[in-house]
């Protein structure tokens, strides 16, 4: 007999297990260890907590910001400079919010019609503008 076939008899003679055996000593662990599951509490914090950054961090200033815009474009009057979201520079000659629309003076004997949601800064001055084109 060669050293290959001791090698295939000592492998044959080794007892097979599908897995790891349950002893009386193993047992209570076992038991013990299923008891102790994770409180469902503790998986729901982490979404809540990432929905509440969410909201103080991205949608409540926005909200903030929008509401803001929102009440400068309802006190829009005649003589008021604005910048349109365009980039477009102009005096507003005329008012017209139940239609949604503003009637600006660009340049001498030219008029142009925009909707007033268009309006992007009303009375700027350049600190303003610098600011504003910062934030973007």
């Amino acid at each position: 007999m060669n050293s290959s076939d001791s090698i295939f008899l000592l492998a044959q003679a080794a007892p097979v297990t599908s897995g790891p055996a349950v002893s009386a000593t193993t047992a209570p662990a076992a038991v013990s260890a299923d008891a102790q599951q994770p409180s469902p509490w503790g998986s729901l914090l982490f979404p809540v907590l990432l929905v509440a950054v969410f909201y103080f961090l991205l949608i409540r200033p926005q909200q903030k910001k929008e509401k803001k815009r929102q009440e400068m474009l309802r006190q829009l009057t005649k003589g008021d400079k604005v910048i349109t979201r365009g980039g477009i520079w102009g005096v507003v000659v005329g008012v017209r919010s139940e239609e949604g629309v503003a009637v600006i003076k660009i340049a001498d004997n030219v008029k142009v019609e925009v909707s007033i949601q268009a309006i992007e800064l009303v009375n700027p001055t350049a600190e303003t503008v610098k600011e504003e084109a910062k934030k973007k």
